[in-house]
């Protein structure tokens, strides 16, 4: 798959995600929810001062769906990663302010965030402001 190249792009699927969050209609709700627990790096976006996360390896792929998703055998955040700070011009960093609200917005979809991301690595984020 093709991985974003622009804002429109990552919105698109930071929409997309939340369409499944909000809808609560499985298996798109459970889908999403096991990309949030199991994320590593995400782009985090303040909403009335409330913080929802997107992972990386999810919305750094252009046009993705739950479908396209999991039938990308080559997902890897090795290519997200760059993409993404490629367009929001900066890379992802540890910040312990947004790991505990990474923990709040988990404690409401209704589950209890590992300590780590995947790999147990540290979780990064980038911002994107509203």
């Amino acid at each position: 798959m093709k991985t974003v190249s622009n804002l429109n792009e990552l919105i698109t699927n930071i929409q997309t995600l939340d369409g499944y969050l909000n809808a609560q209609v499985d298996p798109e709700y459970d889908f999403a929810l096991n990309l949030i627990k199991n994320g590593t790096c995400f782009v985090a976006m303040e909403d009335s001062s409330v913080y929802r996360f997107y992972p990386s390896r999810f919305i750094g792929y252009a046009d993705n769906s739950m479908d396209a998703h999991l039938n990308n055998v080559e997902k890897d955040g090795k290519e997200t990663n760059p993409a993404i700070s490629k367009i929001l011009g900066a890379k992802p960093s540890i910040n312990s302010i947004l790991n505990k609200e990474y923990a709040r917005y988990c404690e409401t979809l209704g589950f209890e965030p590992r300590d780590k991301g995947a790999f147990g690595s540290e979780r990064k984020f980038w911002v994107i402001e509203k």
